[in-house]
């Protein structure tokens, strides 16, 4: 009986204070969040995936330790938490467009977290190139001026 009558003061007290929260937006500009919050939590992910190759050799970004696919994994779930923020703040854009990128890019960042738990790095790419697809392709439906064109090919291609 303690428990349970614990149980609803504890409970009650949540809802008190979670209705005493002032239900405040963001203040940071999209463009903000967008280059200081996404794009750096995307390269974090990314950098995981990279494959470098030069005049000293190749190198890769591939996770090795339990920690490394641990901070991965924590990667992309913070780029899948972060779409909420999209979704349900001054940052959405009331458009069908809007909501469809978003539920793409949502299940990108997804598949690289679960990719990164079973420390598929195959998948982790593959779900890499899909969340940097998302990224573009909502770029050039909402922000064109972002995305820059590609360099012409040398000729012969």
């Amino acid at each position: 009986m303690k428990i349970a009558f614990a149980i609803i003061i504890g409970t009650l007290a949540c809802a008190a204070g979670a209705a005493a929260l002032p239900d405040e937006q963001s203040q940071l500009p999209i463009k903000e969040f967008m280059g200081h919050v996404m794009q750096r939590n995307a390269e974090q992910l990314w950098q995981w995936t990279a494959l470098e190759t030069d005049v000293h050799g190749e190198r890769s970004g591939k996770p090795v330790t339990e920690e490394d696919w641990e901070n991965a994994e924590s990667d992309a779930l913070t780029l899948q938490q972060l779409s909420y923020a999209l979704e349900h703040s001054a940052y959405r854009i009331a458009d069908v467009e809007w909501d469809k990128h978003l539920i793409a890019f949502r299940a990108a960042a997804s598949a690289s977290a679960d990719a990164a738990e079973r420390k598929d790095f195959a998948a982790l790419q593959n779900a890499g190139d899909r969340i940097n697809a998302q990224c573009v392709a909502c770029h050039l439906t909402f922000a064109p001026d972002i995305e820059a064109p590609p360099p012409p090919l040398p000729e012969g291609f």
